[in-house]
């Protein structure tokens, strides 16, 4: 977190409103780039961001560091995640594509600088949430192995092997467009003629 978030959070804790309406200009992008790559909708993703910087405002004092606001924030926003997509399995509703920008040097940065969110909405969907989510935090939110296993509440080896299994999956998926291998050509028929036949 940048020094000056410090500040604006210990202001936030407080009931600073100014505090509190900087902090969500700075992360709510950051909030909805999870949300839409975890519900592959960006209205429901909208809703997640109005939600959780409600109910992070209206639970400001159960914020234990200034430090820890990004993780807690995440936090939050996973929890309403989860719960959009238990209600999703009860009532399904069409997803929409959510392209997002990758942070800068990930793995992944390159699929949709070529124009390939289709395929990695495709990749993503086929994960179960455990996996899409330390998928997302990691190569979209750039958060360090530690703030993801505080958000996930889980251990640092246990994110790292969803991260692990993620990978793999998302690598079968993304695999024949990331390393085609051209079809070799079919050998001539026997005794093929070409286009135009031969003169006596």
């Amino acid at each position: 977190m940048p020094p000056g978030d410090l500040d604006l959070v210990e202001a936030f804790r407080r009931g600073d409103e100014f505090a509190f309406v900087t902090l969500y200009d700075r992360h709510k992008g950051a909030v909805y780039g999870y949300a839409a790559k975890m519900l592959l909708s960006r209205a429901a993703a909208e809703d997640i961001v109005q939600e959780t910087f409600a109910r992070a405002y209206e639970h400001r004092q159960r914020l234990v560091s200034a430090g820890a606001f990004r993780s807690w924030v995440f936090t939050i926003a996973r929890n309403q995640c989860l719960n959009a997509i238990a209600r999703a399995d009860r009532e399904p509703a069409l997803r929409e594509d959510a392209p997002d920008t990758p942070a800068p040097g990930t793995p992944f940065s390159h699929l949709l600088k070529s124009e390939q969110a289709a395929l990695v909405h495709k990749a993503l969907d086929a994960l179960p949430p455990a996996y899409r989510e330390v998928l997302v935090l990691r190569e979209y939110q750039n958060l360090s192995y530690d703030e993801i296993a505080a958000v996930t509440r889980t251990t640092v080896s246990s994110v790292k092997s969803r991260l692990f299994k993620a990978r793999r999956k998302t690598g079968e998926i993304l695999r024949p467009w990331l390393d085609p291998t051209p079809a070799a050509p079919e050998p001539a028929a026997s005794g093929a003629r070409g286009p135009v036949a031969a003169r006596a």
